[in-house]
């Protein structure tokens, strides 16, 4: 008896004295599949193993008509969320289940939501007070559109299941009418105001950061992830134009339970966990992890300038560490405290602000960063968007063409002047040039006629008396 690979789990079989059917058991992972093989060997040779029973029909359709919204959404998060999703999304998700979905329509039979009641559901989530995740800043606001958006989605694919396990015969979500939802357009740095950020800069881990932003269009989590055993920045590969980083981890804040349920499920991206460095009860832990697509594994080229900011940060780090000894946590990171410990995104997020404060620099977060490089890329590059995209790590080109073709008023402005002086003031100078052209034809034809010429003058005499 040995596992079987069917779809994203694993299968065993056996058979029993007295049953004519081979039994069929499925497991998440390889591992959970061979323990239970091991169990049921185990109870044979004891001779107490008892087969499972299967569910009678009349259990199933009293389920089927009694499964409630809390019920169906703790099914789907087990049966099918632990197998699809990431850790992030996973906790997002709890959240939104258990602060929104439950208390609302909790309680309703599955069979019995109809899409006028999610209608209603999301017409008063708008007067509802938002529930913020541990650990963010309170506020007094109501639940966003945006909230309300994904947790329809979250609703719409939980139903869709439904319909799937024979729950109901379709999904009350299709027909549903949402409020009516307008992302807000991300602001961005024109690039005469991301050299100028650049320049105002004081703080060196800021500094790096943002150029790791603006120049290989990485994301905080890559940026904060980044080792030094992914950064070539030699003499020879800065001269040819080799110089890079390899983008294959990202350093996040994740919730321990959805980690440790994932973990089990053999579904876990953690590489490293990082110690608390002080008696904490909280319920998050930092990770180094593997990124959510493969797409975002990259190597992206460094810009001169970067690559010989990173080595003036690696010989400043080199000295620390001969300066602090064994007092200096060595997690290899390029972005690090003074004792090697890593920095959070919200940390950097603060320092940013801060800078934009002092400074007077239009308010951004620092993902604006990578969409202003994105943004400059396809600007210099003449819009290579598949250039751009391998820089990004997007799986689609589409999406860089959607989310980074940022227009600015400075960029607006010189298009205006070229379409005056290529267009407008071009047909000008042309409509100019041709009445002087037939200005310079008339008087040659006078000079050569003088009779016409008289003929001319009489008239417009007569044409003024």
């Amino acid at each position: 008896m040995k596992p079987r690979k069917k779809g994203q789990q694993f299968e065993i079989s056996y058979r029993c004295p007295g049953y004519e059917k081979p039994f069929y058991e499925r497991f998440s992972s390889y591992e959970e599949a061979n323990l239970r093989i091991a169990q049921i060997e185990y109870e044979k040779s004891l001779g107490v193993f008892q087969p499972p029973k299967p569910i009678p029909v009349s259990v199933r359709a009293a389920k089927k008509k009694h499964i409630t919204v809390s019920d169906l959404m703790d099914e789907y998060v087990q049966v099918y969320g632990l197998n699809h999703w990431g850790d992030s999304f996973l906790s997002n998700s709890r959240h939104r289940i258990e602060h929104y979905i439950k208390p609302y329509l909790g309680n309703v039979a599955v069979k019995d939501l109809t899409t006028h009641d999610l209608d209603v559901f999301y017409d008063s989530l708008q007067d509802k007070p938002a529930v913020i995740l541990k650990g963010h800043k309170k506020t007094d606001a109501t639940v966003s559109l945006s909230v309300i958006e994904k947790i329809h989605a979250l609703l719409r694919s939980a139903l869709n299941q439904a319909v799937i396990w024979e729950y109901i015969p379709n999904n009350p979500a299709d027909r549903v009418t949402l409020p009516k939802y307008r992302p807000q357009t991300r602001t961005v740095w024109s690039s005469s105001e991301a050299q100028r950020a650049l320049d105002c800069c004081s703080d060196p881990v800021l500094h790096i950061a943002m150029l790791l932003a603006l120049g290989c269009s990485m994301r905080i989590g890559e940026i904060l992830g980044l080792t030094w055993d992914c950064v070539d920045f030699s003499n020879e590969s800065i001269s040819d134009g080799t110089a890079h980083v390899l983008i294959n981890k990202e350093l996040k804040r994740c919730q321990k339970d959805s980690l440790a349920d994932l973990s089990r499920r053999g579904r876990s991206k953690v590489i490293f966990t990082f110690p608390e460095w002080k008696q904490t009860t909280s319920t998050t832990s930092l990770v180094l992890k593997s990124p959510k697509t493969e797409s975002s594994v990259r190597t992206v080229f460094l810009p001169k300038t970067v690559a010989l900011a990173l080595r003036e940060v690696k010989e400043t780090q080199d000295a620390l560490k001969l300066l602090i000894g064994a007092e200096y946590s060595d997690y290899d990171l390029v972005i690090a405290h003074e004792d090697g410990r890593p920095y959070e995104e919200r940390q950097i997020a603060a320092m940013l602000r801060t800078l934009i404060a002092e400074h007077d620099l239009t308010p951004v977060v620092f993902h604006s960063l990578r969409h202003c490089s994105a943004s400059l890329k396809l600007q210099i590059g003449g819009g290579n968007i598949k250039a751009v995209q391998g820089d990004t790590g997007h799986s689609q080109s589409r999406m860089v063409t959607d989310l980074y073709a940022h227009t600015h008023n400075e960029d607006r402005r010189r298009l205006a002047q070229k379409v005056d002086e290529d267009f407008f003031q071009k047909r000008h100078s042309e409509m100019k040039k041709a009445a002087s052209d037939e200005a310079f034809h008339a008087y040659q034809l006078l000079q050569k006629n003088p009779d016409i010429a008289k003929l001319v003058i009489a008239m417009l005499q007569k044409q003024s008396s």
